[in-house]
């Protein structure tokens, strides 16, 4: 009896598996002008599959099983797009999808490093603005790493947190730096300024060349404004994890309101 069951049970097996068709998915990527896009990365989500079209923006995949499947389209310079495909109708075999080009704009930014808010195209000071958007991209995670993003400015600590700031070549080893750094308007008064991670971050400003007219002492060289979120009429919350080469890790868990 338990032959037959496992007998049976085989027989079953094999059947699903003649029954389980083959598909393939064809198709090409256009621009507004008909012409073919070379390069665009092709990814059917779920399936582990990826393509990348030919000179004439063809594409093409091969005995995937039959069913339903959501294509993500991506190349540079181009909007990505999800395009969902059901195998079992032809016309989503054979597709002749077009690209929209993007568009990318630069954002209002305001600024208060001359200690009034003002759109940062109207400021007549050499400044850097990093906003929360572009720390997140960037994947900021101490003050010391805006050295790569803006000009003219050095950071650097020995792993504690202790920070040496240099602007256009100016600072000190003195426990008079050459460059005020402040967090929401609080002058922090020493060389070795202890900033914790980049959290919960509006913006930085970073202003070049002498302040002192605006900010007094320590700003020969120039001054860092570190200007956290402000609190709304809503509740929001947030749960962040990092992970980096070496066995880096942060966490980070905030409530805002």
């Amino acid at each position: 009896m338990l032959k037959l069951f496992f007998s049976c049970l085989l027989i079953i097996i094999n059947g699903a598996a003649i029954a389980q068709k083959s598909a393939t998915i064809s198709g090409q990527i256009i621009d507004k002008n008909n012409n073919g896009i070379e390069g665009v990365a092709i990814y059917l989500l779920n399936a582990n599959n990826s393509f990348i079209t030919d000179k004439n923006g063809n594409f093409e995949f091969n005995s995937i099983p039959d069913g339903r499947y959501t294509i993500e389209i991506s190349a540079l310079n181009f909007e990505t797009q999800y395009v969902l495909v059901n195998t079992n109708e032809t016309a989503s075999k054979n597709l002749i999808i077009v690209l929209k080009e993007s568009t990318n704009k630069l954002d209002d930014i305001i600024v208060t490093t001359q200690k009034k808010e003002e759109l940062l195209q109207q400021t007549p000071i050499s400044i850097t603005a990093i906003s929360s958007k572009d720390i997140s991209q960037y994947r900021l995670w101490d003050i010391k790493e805006v050295t790569a993003i803006a000009p003219s400015t050095y950071n650097s600590n020995p792993g504690d947190y202790r920070n040496i700031t240099s602007v256009r070549g100016i600072t000190s080893a003195s426990y008079d730096p050459a460059v005020a750094t402040y967090i929401d308007g609080v002058n922090q008064f020493s060389l070795d300024t202890y900033i914790g991670n980049l959290l919960d971050i509006e913006r930085i400003e970073i202003a070049r060349g002498p302040q002192g007219t605006l900010y007094g002492r320590n700003a020969m060289g120039g001054v860092i404004n570190i200007i956290t979120k402000k609190p709304n009429n809503f509740t929001e919350g947030f749960v962040e994890l990092n992970l980096g080469n070496f066995n880096q890790q942060r966490y980070s868990l905030g409530l805002r309101a």
